[in-house]
């Protein structure tokens, strides 16, 4: 349930209650906010057209409250009233953002927490870091938390940690880096990471482990000595500026030459291992669900084919190169129905990043690839499927289509048919937040309204962030009709939850605006107010 919020928090403007909700969200709080806050800003660096003065102001207002064990009443600034989690996030995000805070709101928001001798030993150590930076007459200190010498350990251990993983050497890149950055560095690199298409973090790490393995799997689900002697070759990672000095020299002697294959050899190891996993999977399961799949459907053919029960036991590896073997991204599409019906009575249900491999396997081709409406039989396997497992969905197949450039009206028609007719009601909002993740388009303003019409009741938070992403556009997309019919919509369907100040906010946002459409929004704006 749902806590009740402090008065106070209401009297916040949009952009400043967005902000503490981005930083009480959890421990990625403050990469959070940063992502708000570049969504946000027309220019320059992140932060700069936030309010801080206002914002700082009532965080270091006062407000009773009652005070330890013994409930006696005190007076203290609202800041340490905020949750712990959400404190540290601040201090976190202040280091970041640096010069882009004005010097007087930074002091007064240390002041405030100084109130409190025997706070959280994390807060006081980020305020400390705060302080010194103030002292030294610097607005964005660059703390150094680890001496050179821990500093250098901490780098030798990446190293060996990365040193046979790709993926872990993209994941602590950070620390593998022997220049220090500067704040602003740091705050820029932290967005670049933030802007990827989130799908989800684990979507993500799919598509990782996906590009190392590409070529891999290809060569495994081959069956030539050539090609297999290949497979147990070396690999070069990509980025790694040794991958062409490492050859041999003219008179046969590669420099380095006995340390670099000491380095390879376990990464040579790990890949025949894998190779040999994948490879032995697919033998083992592929031929009989590949005769399944082709064979002509009989009456007879059971409601649950044990045969698929092994897509519950496969590591991502695995299952990918099972659906190359069945050619499920290029199959005909009464195969892909087929296979997609197979799907929906499998107990127990599929992981998440099984089923989230699958979408991608089996639609993100075939769906960026439209340019008329779909087929009946991959309507039909979208709509089984999405039925089923509707989070792959919302989080890995809807933001790779929408933000996938230069996609036409056909892909943009596909989602809306999908969220109005085969999503469950509570998964409707995380297809909105997903939306909202991405550059505010054109293209993205009818699904937008395919939510509203699905959704009656949106979350606060969801409807503070709509609100605020559709003022931040009204200067490129106001003259469009879905932007007058989506801010209708907004003031219509969901009446009951509009405040004056999101009216206030859409009224200041088409103020400069003198299109007959605005004009007719901001007379219902004007009339409702």
């Amino acid at each position: 349930m749902e806590l009740p919020r402090p008065a106070w928090l209401q009297s916040l403007d949009t952009a400043s209650r967005l902000l503490l909700h981005a930083l009480g969200s959890g421990p990625a709080g403050a990469l959070a906010a940063l992502r708000l806050l570049q969504r946000g800003r027309a220019s320059g660096s992140p932060g700069q057209g936030f309010p801080w003065q206002p914002f700082t102001a009532a965080l270091c207002a006062e407000e009773p409250t009652l005070d330890g064990l013994q409930g006696a009443l005190a007076v203290k600034p609202r800041l340490l009233l905020l949750p712990i989690v959400c404190q540290r996030n601040l201090l976190s995000l202040l280091l970041v953002l640096g010069a882009v805070v004005p010097r007087g709101c930074l002091g007064q928001l240390l002041q405030a927490l100084g109130q409190d001798s025997h706070g959280d030993p994390w807060v006081q150590a980020l305020r400390e870091l705060l302080q010194q930076g103030a002292r030294a007459g610097q607005s964005s200190p660059a703390p150094t938390a680890l001496s050179p010498g821990c500093q250098q350990q901490l780098r030798s251990l990446g190293r060996k940690i990365t040193q046979n993983k790709r993926q872990g050497q993209r994941k602590l890149k950070w620390c593998l880096s022997e220049q220090p950055r500067a704040p602003g560095d740091v705050a820029e690199s932290v967005l670049q990471r933030g802007k990827r298409k989130k799908v989800l973090e684990e979507s993500l790490e799919l598509e990782e482990e996906r590009e190392g393995k590409r070529l891999l799997l290809e060569e495994v689900l081959c069956d030539s000595p050539a090609t297999q002697q290949r497979v147990a070759g070396p690999e070069e990672v990509p980025g790694d500026p040794s991958g062409d000095r490492c050859a041999q020299s003219p008179d046969g002697a590669a420099p380095g030459g006995s340390q670099q294959e000491a380095a390879r050899e376990p990464r040579q190891t790990s890949q025949a291992e894998l190779a040999a996993e994948v490879q032995s999977f697919v033998q083992v399961h592929g031929p009989r669900l590949k005769m399944l799949l082709q064979k002509e459907p009989s009456h007879l053919e059971p409601i649950v084919l044990p045969e698929l029960r092994a897509l519950n036991n496969c590591s991502a590896s695995q299952l990918e190169g099972l659906c190359s073997f069945l050619q499920l991204p290029t199959c005909p599409e009464p195969l892909l129905l087929r296979f997609c019906s197979w799907l929906l009575p499998l107990s127990p249900d599929l992981s998440y990043t099984s089923s989230a491999i699958l979408a991608q396997q089996l639609f993100l081709r075939r769906v960026l690839s439209l340019t008329r409406p779909p087929s009946r039989h991959l309507m039909a396997a979208l709509t089984s499927f999405c039925s089923k497992y509707p989070q792959p969905f919302c989080r890995v197949l809807l933001p790779a289509v929408l933000q996938e450039p230069g996609q036409g009206s056909e892909q943009t028609k596909l989602v809306c048919e999908l969220v109005e007719e085969c999503l469950e009601p509570e998964c409707v909002p995380l297809v909105l937040s997903q939306v909202l993740e991405l550059p505010l388009s054109e293209k993205l303003l009818p699904v937008i309204q395919s939510v509203l019409g699905r959704q009656e009741v949106l979350p606060p938070e969801l409807l503070d962030l709509l609100v605020l992403t559709l003022c931040q556009q009204a200067p490129a997309l106001a003259t469009l009709p879905s932007y007058t019919k989506l801010v209708t919509a907004v003031l219509t369907m969901h009446q009951s939850q509009v405040t004056p100040a999101h009216r206030s906010s859409l009224a200041t946002a088409l103020h400069h605006s003198n299109t007959a459409l605005t004009k007719s929004l901001q007379a219902m704006l004007g009339g409702a107010s």
